[in-house]
């Protein structure tokens, strides 16, 4: 992107500046859409505009390979340095390595002279980054990241029956879908016929198939303490406790129930789509595919409510808005459900179309128009069809069950 130098020097003073020290050369660095590999000199970034920024690397070997993506979020102020540094045992940034005030100081001292070495911040990037983040407040960012601070894409798996503890001290809980047949050592022991018998009365009080007793006989496995994003949770009933079968059918229907329950955990209504932006950029930058797939959840969950709309009006629009652009980012394929391959996101937004029309939700007509222009859009990008969203399709019809 061609800048003057009066600009340039302007950026580089208010813009941000992140310092990582002993990158190896040749390492997979990149922050928000852009990614390099680093060359011998290189030693940051420089003019990084203020706001919600994802720092991330891979390490890349000899043969070409790449290292699964570690990265972190972080919020940038106006005129910040941010020093990390390298750990070159671990092979990647060691965040619990922090400078000195003193050393910050000779550092910001020094920066005209450091500015050779620092790669500029890709501005050519900077509008549509701003719109996959614009609602990831710096709270909001620190509370859904794993305590640990650092994204990965592939999580260190540890078993449910080893006792681990959180860096907060903590130990985890035992999980009630540790199979019995785990022994106290955590390794997997030969079922008896007890074990058997035991899985036949576990599920509904009904005999397991046979694939059921042998994902039961897989060994349990976890994130490691520290190390999962700390995501919103879904409600294990998407109706309240004491429901009759007429009322389950209608929380069925319409997700609004659920969606309070969601909505709950968090200060403010506007947090969720925070977390949808959140997420997808934990996939589409952190190569996260934990973060997609709670994404789609939060999609479903969203486009499945009628009465939630009218209480929620303001969210309901930001939702799409910052929808819209993430849409333009993912390729079709991946949006498809692994066991039907069905476009999940097309059969939801047709749900989401045919509540925002409807009647009974009386919204004002600026809102109806804006998402006809949505849907319209992406007629046009995906060649979706939304004329016959009244029109229910075969598997969301009723079932019918003579008692």
């Amino acid at each position: 992107m061609e800048m003057d130098q009066d600009e340039a020097r302007r950026l580089l003073v208010e813009g941000a500046t992140l310092l990582v020290l002993d990158v190896p050369e040749g390492t997979n660095f990149g922050i928000d859409l852009k990614s390099w590999e680093t060359g011998e000199r290189f030693r940051g970034i420089k003019m990084i505009p203020p706001g919600i920024h994802f720092i991330y690397h891979s390490a890349i070997g000899r043969h070409g390979d790449t290292a699964p993506r570690i990265g972190f979020m972080e919020c940038f102020k106006k005129g910040d340095i941010i020093v990390k540094k390298w750990d070159s045992n671990s092979g990647e940034i060691d965040h619990s390595k922090t400078v000195t005030e003193e050393e910050l100081q000779r550092i910001r001292a020094n920066l005209c002279n450091i500015d050779r070495f620092l790669g500029p911040y890709p501005y050519e990037i900077w509008d549509k980054w701003k719109l996959l983040s614009d609602k990831i407040t710096e709270p909001l960012a620190k509370q859904l990241m794993p305590a640990s601070g650092v994204i990965r894409s592939a999580l260190e798996l540890v078993s449910l029956n080893e006792v681990k503890t959180d860096p907060d001290g903590s130990k985890d809980p035992p999980s009630e879908s540790t199979p019995e047949t785990d022994s106290p050592s955590g390794k997997h022991s030969c079922p008896t016929s007890e074990d058997v018998g035991s899985y036949k009365r576990r599920r509904h009080g009904r005999p397991l198939t046979v694939e059921e007793i042998e994902e039961d006989l897989l060994p349990g496995l976890k994130p490691a303490p520290g190390t999962a994003l700390r995501l919103t949770n879904f409600p294990k009933l998407y109706y309240p406790p004491g429901s009759t079968p007429a009322e389950i059918t209608l929380h069925s229907m319409d997700s609004s129930y659920a969606l309070k329950t969601v909505l709950d955990q968090h200060e403010r209504p506007d947090n969720l789509v925070g977390e949808l932006q959140f997420t997808f950029l934990c996939f589409l930058v952190g190569q996260s595919l934990e973060a997609f797939e709670h994404w789609k959840r939060l999609v479903d969950l969203l486009c499945n409510c009628e009465k939630a709309i009218r209480e929620h009006h303001e969210l309901y629009e930001n939702f799409m808005w910052s929808l819209e652009p993430q849409l333009w980012e993912v390729q079709e394929d991946f949006l498809a459900d692994i066991v039907t391959n069905n476009n999940a996101i097309y059969r939801a937004l047709r749900r989401l179309f045919r509540n925002i029309q409807s009647p009974d939700n009386n919204l004002e007509g600026r809102f109806k128009t804006r998402t006809a222009r949505f849907a319209e859009r992406l007629t046009e990008k995906f060649s979706w069809d939304f004329d016959d969203i009244d029109e229910e399709e075969e598997d969301e019809k009723p079932v019918i069950v003579d008692l």
